[in-house]
């Protein structure tokens, strides 16, 4: 079970396995977790277990720390948000919260964005995934519907007033990749196109969904 794992210049931080889609390309469907690392947790981390894993990994040459994990990252806010309170002790260092933009659905009552850039978070990457509600509600089944997706779009645009944003999708036969790059142009954010690096037969089944 790693509450950190990383890669190249990346210290990544995993604090959650729970998350508000159940995507057919998730890569929770086919692997315990990623470079080597196990990311299934047995329980969810406390912001001070995350804030001290990341303290005791942290290298200067760690050129960036990455919220993104094995769930998604907001449903553990207090944690995300005592991990950028953690990093900012650390010295200067890009720091990034992958998300799938479900924020403003899970805590109706907060400010994500605000909450976010208030803890230092410089850069949020938000999985796009799809052109339109409806292939995202089929392609990422999330627990709120369509308003999932149009949740994740007012999400993102809220985080581009306040942080660099980025959007994401993953190259999949469904999505309609020029489409999903016209939406991050429209709110001038960089666009992120990602490979799928699942087994052929999930893309089999993504495939029948055409």
């Amino acid at each position: 079970m790693s509450l950190v794992y990383w890669k190249e210049k990346t210290l990544y931080v995993n604090p959650t396995n729970q998350c508000t889609c159940a995507c057919r390309f998730c890569v929770r469907n086919f692997s315990d977790g990623v470079y080597g690392f196990t990311l299934k947790l047995d329980h969810e981390p406390t912001p001070e277990e995350l804030s001290q894993a990341v303290i005791r990994s942290w290298t200067p040459d760690f050129q960036e720390v990455a919220v993104v994990g094995f769930g998604e990252p907001t449903m553990n806010l207090e944690g995300v948000v005592a991990v950028g309170e953690a990093v900012k002790g650390l010295g200067p260092t890009r720091l990034r919260i992958d998300t799938n933009g479900h924020g403003l659905l899970i805590h109706p009552k907060r400010d994500v964005p605000q909450e976010l850039a208030d803890a230092g978070f410089e850069v949020v990457r938000v999985s796009l995934n799809a052109q339109d509600a409806k292939t995202y509600v089929r392609l990422c089944r999330p627990q709120h519907g369509e308003a999932a997706y149009h949740s994740m779009l007012e999400f993102a645009a809220r985080c581009s007033r306040l942080m660099t944003l980025e959007m994401s999708v993953v190259d999949l036969p469904v999505i309609d990749i020029e489409a999903c790059r016209r939406i991050a142009d429209s709110m001038s954010a960089e666009f992120v196109v990602r490979p799928f690096r699942g087994p052929d037969a999930v893309l089999v089944g993504i495939r029948a969904m055409s």
